[in-house]
């Protein structure tokens, strides 16, 4: 048990890493007027932003239905705050609650999917 808690701490931490440089990165092609490299660089935050349990699972090869579910979990609670600041950024620094809303619904979608496609893989193995 304490090696899949390790493997699922590692991967959480390098989504993490990988989306702290990539924030890291869309301010300085903004910085530099790169305006290809800024929006390559904000359309792969708003993909992480949106799938973070996905990305832990997949970084980590996380295999297990149950470590594949706390992946899942732990991705949705990473990805709420993440989706109302990535809201808020694409608002022009502004809130607007329809983003806002809509952002979370997005991630909450993505989550609430890939719980079902765990829980599906899971089954078409055992049949």
């Amino acid at each position: 048990m304490e090696d899949k808690d390790s493997g699922l701490f590692r991967a959480t931490c390098i989504t993490a890493t990988v989306y702290a440089v990539l924030f890291l990165a869309h301010i300085v092609a903004a910085a530099k007027d790169m305006h290809l490299a800024f929006r390559t660089v904000a359309a792969l935050i708003t993909i992480l932003t949106f799938s973070v349990g996905i990305c832990i699972r997949c970084i980590g090869r996380i295999k297990g239905k149950d470590a594949q579910l706390r992946a899942n979990t732990i991705g949705l609670c990473f990805a709420l705050p993440l989706a109302i600041g990535l809201a808020w950024a694409y608002a022009e620094q502004s809130f607007d609650i329809t983003r806002t809303v809509l952002f979370l619904a997005i991630a909450t979608a993505v989550h609430f999917i890939d719980r079902k496609v765990i829980g599906l893989d899971k089954a078409s193995k055992m049949g």
